[in-house]
């Protein structure tokens, strides 16, 4: 490396620079990496989900190569996570590095290091990943089944040949046994199709994915607005709407007919869902910037049901941007369970009419989970729980923490490794009848 010399006015590309200061912010516990992003102008926002997503994935491998090789020590000038996503991209991403300012020229002269203890790590420091099925989800404000099995037969995909499925295992079976080009109709959703995993970039590009015909939506999100289940003509409260995906599957439930309130605080956010369901031909739909908690039944009357997702710590989400190894922070539990429970009793307690709640969260934890329906069913003893599991016909094999008794056999989760989704927890509340025995 000494014999190399550098023009050092060459600047580092831009992107480079935006990227590595998004990850020098998260790493320094500035906000989280979901955030930064989220805020993020200069950079082109695809690209940086996509380098940063491959860091998160191989954090360990990279790591501990960029140490073996003693880059950082040998070029103390160099920003460590500057260098972090050079090798990122170098080595996962697109194989090779623009520019030939003094950064990229170092990372790529140490190549072949690189590489040498990235092969003896990557076994030992990668995250194990299910591989899952594209799901594909029919917005049927904009298109038939009939429609879209058409089209389907026009761009050669084949229909798996399927069985009414008595035995969930089997249909689980069937989802892994996925040849390439075929598909399948969910067990649960007959909206919901599935394909192969390797069908997922051909899906993300697609004509009618862009115009929200077709939804990119997993099927552990999917099952929320299923088992809440309101009917044409309900009046609906989602209180944590954006982006909408949720909010615009309730609309075809309910097919298009009713009046959905659609709750979201943040600005930028409250813009994306506005977007989203108005391309989507929600015409029930009406979005409100506004604090959940300041909404009751004043300005949103006659509610029936209900969906509360509240912000949780995502544990469950197989692709999540997530730096933080040990997810299980007792503090940081505490706090969105405590956020978790206000409003879930919000909703359970400032709409007279209500008749079922569904609260869902993409978290694995039982504080965020059997703890918060817990804590809510003794504040608010006019609900009980229905059966999840009984609702999807029995045809499903996680439930609760069956230590919380009643409230552990009727709630259900979604386990990665096992459902093929990301990772979900869904409860179902539904009022008592004045003469029922609490």
């Amino acid at each position: 490396m000494e014999g190399n010399k550098f023009n050092h006015s060459i600047k580092v590309p831009t992107q480079y620079k935006r990227v590595a200061a998004v990850l020098k912010a998260a790493l320094d516990r500035k906000k989280s990496l979901k955030s930064l992003i989220f805020e993020e102008k200069h950079a082109r926002l695809r690209g940086m989900q996509a380098v940063l997503k491959q860091y998160i994935d191989n954090r360990g491998a990279i790591d501990n190569a960029i140490v073996k090789t003693r880059i950082l020590e040998d070029n103390p000038r160099l920003c460590p996570a500057l260098c972090k996503i050079l090798v990122t991209e170098l080595i996962f991403g697109r194989k090779q590095l623009n520019g030939e300012s003094k950064p990229v020229l170092t990372v790529t002269n140490y190549r072949e290091k690189l590489l040498e203890f990235l092969c003896e790590s990557i076994k030992q420091h990668s995250v194990s990943r299910v591989l899952k099925p594209r799901y594909v989800r029919v917005n049927t404000n904009l298109l038939s089944m009939s429609e879209v099995f058409a089209m389907l037969w026009e761009e050669k995909f084949r229909r798996k040949e399927q069985t009414s499925f008595d035995n969930y295992n089997d249909f689980l079976a069937s989802v892994a046994a996925l040849e390439e080009d075929e598909y399948m109709i969910d067990i649960h959703l007959d909206d919901l199709l599935i394909f192969h995993a390797k069908q997922k970039h051909y899906w993300a590009c697609h004509e009618y994915v862009q115009h929200k015909k077709l939804m990119l939506q997993d099927k552990g999100t999917c099952l929320v607005a299923e088992l809440l289940r309101p009917p044409p003509g309900a009046v609906v409260l989602d209180m944590c709407a954006a982006p909408g995906m949720k909010t615009i599957h309730t609309c075809n439930i309910m097919q298009n007919n009713g009046n959905i309130y659609a709750i979201e605080q943040n600005a930028e956010r409250y813009k994306l869902l506005c977007n989203m369901t108005e391309i989507a031909g929600c015409e029930i739909v009406e979005p409100i910037n506004a604090d959940a908690l300041t909404i009751d039944n004043a300005r949103c009357p006659a509610v029936e049901y209900i969906l509360v997702d509240p912000s949780c710590s995502g544990s469950g989400m197989q692709n999540r941007m997530s730096l933080d190894p040990d997810e299980r922070d007792p503090g940081r539990l505490k706090r969105l369970a405590g956020l978790q429970i206000k409003m879930l009793s919000h909703a359970l307690n400032a709409f007279p009419d209500v008749k079922r709640v569904a609260y869902s969260t993409c978290s694995l934890f039982e504080e965020e989970n059997e703890q918060v329906v817990q804590r809510c069913l003794e504040l608010n003893p006019q609900f009980k729980l229905l059966s999840a599991k009984k609702a999807l016909r029995n045809k499903w094999n996680h439930v609760g923490n069956t230590k919380y008794k009643i409230i552990g056999k009727n709630c259900l989760y979604a386990k990665p490794d096992q459902d093929y989704t990301d990772g979900i927890f869904i409860a179902i509340f539904e009022k008592r009848h004045d003469n029922e025995d609490i």
